[in-house]
């Protein structure tokens, strides 16, 4: 009788176990995805959606990469910046069939508003003059998605401290192959003040209410190329023309080449990105390199400066644990180290390139590098409010997270021709302490941090977008 339960209980164990073998089977067997369904996209052009899935219909894929690959679409059609949400979810067909469903919400793509900015290089670097004569005011007009095809028009009329009229177009996809783009823009400039020159790396500024001390005209013409779904070029040929006072050249007789008061350029660079984050505007998994050549000068026009600069940099972001992330990135930047005017020599603290802790100064130089290193917790996941009385599901749902970030930053310039003036070159720098950003809508980040940095100063600084 033992003998015979022994027999039973063995048979039923390998039905369990062959049952479960041809279940795990089936769950392994490829799905055909039939088809996509689109909906949401009441302007943007379908073959523009279609170019960022990494799926199309006639696939077969077993169910675990097509999540995968669903996921991975739904953030590359967020990084379109085109739409405010992307839902993708596939339901079972007949066999072994899928139906793809994407329900997308379009943002509000016109933006025709009046304009009110500071002049200076941040917040915090105004905040300390607290002059409201270096203000913008004016009009900008942009139109994202302009023919439903990715693309951006825009105007700008500026006034106040700078006066400045714009113009640009850029279309990614000229080719039926959706792989080559073109952009262009014309830009012309005139401000009553000048940063002339850096005494213990701050800006030295003259100013003339009664003219304008600088006048500047810029144009361009931009090729694009896209390469797969994280590989992007661009060739870019620029023309550039300004014209100071005399007096500038009087405070600064190496502001422009050959003491000259008109300086005039015709550039051309290379650009390359690698671009594979989770979610550009602030990303927490992925990485982006970076690598551009640019020629400032090609020897054609009188008084046109002759520098070589090249240009690379690396972001590395990674989860930790669960609410957990971190995050690297490393910069630097190579230029031909003689003959540069003042007028481009800059190198930490304009744009992006910064380190943390010193908002109120400048590193001018010819080479750089730059280290930064996040550390943050998720103190508030993204969550959704709803506002229904709001009728355009442009702005009906709206999305905000937060984090506190521990950060660390170091940089070192390297500067041959200003650097006595100027304690912070040729030394390395550090700053380091504590920030909470906050995510919301339409891609905006705000950061307060508190930081130190090497030479003692300490602060609370605002900032609008990612460090890195």
């Amino acid at each position: 009788m033992l003998r015979y339960l022994l027999l039973l209980l063995i048979s039923f164990t390998t039905c369990l176990s062959y049952s479960q073998e041809l279940k795990d089977s089936l769950s392994l067997q490829p799905s055909i995805i039939d088809r996509i369904i689109i909906t949401g996209n009441r302007k943007t052009r379908p073959f523009i959606i279609n170019r960022e899935l990494t799926f199309h219909e006639g696939d077969s894929l077993p169910p675990f990469i097509l999540e995968s690959a669903i996921e991975r679409s739904r953030q590359n059609l967020m990084n379109t910046a085109l739409f405010n949400f992307v839902e993708i979810k596939y339901f079972q067909g007949l066999a072994n069939t899928v139906v793809v469903h994407i329900n997308l919400t379009e943002r509000w793509y016109l933006w025709p508003s009046p304009v009110f900015e500071i002049a200076d290089r941040n917040i915090n670097e105004w905040w300390v003059r607290k002059d409201f004569s270096r203000t913008n005011y004016g009009m900008f007009i942009r139109q994202e998605n302009f023919s439903g095809r990715d693309d951006i028009a825009q105007v700008q009329a500026l006034f106040g401290y700078t006066r400045r009229l714009g113009l640009y177009y850029t279309i990614p996809y000229i080719n039926k192959k959706l792989n080559v783009g073109l952009s262009a823009g014309f830009y012309s400039t005139r401000v009553k003040e000048v940063a002339y020159s850096t005494i213990d790396n701050k800006l030295q500024f003259y100013k003339d209410p009664d003219r304008f001390l600088r006048q500047e005209m810029q144009a361009f013409i931009r090729l694009t190329k896209r390469q797969g779904l994280y590989n992007f070029y661009n060739t870019t040929i620029d023309y550039r023309t300004s014209r100071v006072e005399d007096t500038v050249l009087v405070l600064n007789d190496r502001y422009f080449t050959d003491n000259f008061p008109r300086q005039q350029h015709i550039g051309i660079s290379w650009y390359y990105r690698y671009d594979n984050r989770d979610y550009q505007p602030y990303a927490l998994n992925g990485i982006l390199y970076e690598l551009e050549v640019s020629k400032i000068g090609l020897g054609i026009l009188p008084h046109e400066p002759n520098l070589i600069a090249i240009a690379s940099g690396v972001r590395k972001y990674f989860p930790i644990a669960k609410r957990w992330h971190g995050g690297v990135a490393i910069k630097g930047r190579i230029m031909q180290r003689e003959g540069a005017p003042f007028f481009n020599q800059r190198a930490l603290g304009y744009g992006g390139d910064y380190i943390r802790g010193y908002d109120l100064y400048v590193m001018n130089g010819q080479d750089f590098a730059l280290f930064r290193s996040n550390f943050k917790y998720t103190l508030l996941p993204t969550k959704v409010y709803q506002f229904p009385f709001l009728k355009s599901d442009k702005f009906r749902r709206f999305p905000i997270s937060a984090y506190l970030n521990a950060f660390f930053d170091a940089g070192y310039v390297s500067d041959k021709q200003f650097g006595n003036t100027n304690k912070l070159s040729n030394e390395w720098q550090y700053g380091y302490g504590l920030s909470l950003d906050v995510v919301t809508y339409y891609d905006i980040v705000f950061r307060f941090e508190y930081a130190f940095n090497r030479i003692g100063d300490s602060g609370l600084y605002i900032r609008m977008g990612t460090v890195f």
